[in-house]
């Protein structure tokens, strides 16, 4: 799964309305807010007002009665962090627990939010990836965490992303992404609800498609999409033409 890519999906879910506990809490969380709306947008908010929209974000978790959307931003700024500094595995690792802390946290307040889910799914992606990163850099051999279990728990977060039956735009996509990434790993159950977000994907148009287009194009996997559009002829000839319009324009 592509990280930047994966990423942007996940932040986008991060924008819905959501009141923060507490007056005094919400305002202490106020500062983040336009770096919550940055991201969310794709934007690359400065360094510094990442790191102390964070803090305000932190502060503002220790207020009792705290919304889950406070733990969800504050996980969202902290993988954020963390994938910036991703070649240096001593520093984005932390970050990645701390906001796999924050996401739990998040997921504890409001546990049947596919958007929560899928996060979770990509904070274990990050992890896996600056273990492997770190295994193939280190000039010296350092102590790891076992990459496996974050994979471990990467797939069982994508299960629970599914079980909620979330059919937003941004969840759809983002789920069929990291099934099709992880496709020989995943039970007989889980894959039949990844063939059916083939299908759910082109309920949204040409938006849909050319998702599907990317996906097409980036996954090994691929053929998974060849098999399900194969049942919808209409589809497959619009999915055609979507496809044929990318490959003339590159």
């Amino acid at each position: 799964m592509d990280w930047r890519a994966g990423f942007g999906l996940v932040v986008g879910l991060a924008l819905v309305t959501g009141g923060v506990g507490g007056g005094l809490a919400a305002w202490v969380a106020r500062p983040a807010h336009s770096v919550v709306y940055t991201l969310g947008r794709g934007g690359e908010p400065d360094p510094a007002l990442l790191v102390a929209s964070t803090a305000a974000l932190e502060r503002s978790a220790q207020w009792p009665g705290t919304s889950a959307q406070v733990h969800g931003d504050l996980a969202l700024l902290q993988l954020e962090r963390a994938r910036r500094a991703y070649a240096q595995p001593r520093v984005s690792l932390p970050l990645i627990e701390s906001g796999v802390a924050a996401q739990r946290e998040a997921l504890a307040g409001a546990p049947a939010r596919g958007s929560g889910w899928a996060r979770l799914v990509y904070a274990q992606d990050l992890k896996t990836q600056a273990i492997e990163a770190q295994a193939i850099w280190a000039v010296v051999p350092v102590d790891l965490p076992d990459g496996r279990v974050a994979q471990a728990e990467g797939l069982l977060a994508l299960e629970m992303a599914f079980l909620t039956r979330d059919l937003s735009f941004s969840v759809v996509r983002f789920r069929l992404d990291a099934a099709l990434s992880r496709w020989e790993q995943l039970r007989p159950w889980l894959r039949n609800a990844a063939r059916a977000e083939v299908l759910e994907l082109t309920r949204f148009g040409a938006r849909g498609m050319d998702a599907l287009v990317d996906l097409y194009l980036g996954s090994p996997q691929h053929w998974v999409i060849d098999e399900e559009l194969a049942t919808d002829s209409a589809q497959r000839a619009y999915f055609e033409k979507r496809l044929a319009r990318r490959s003339h324009a590159g």
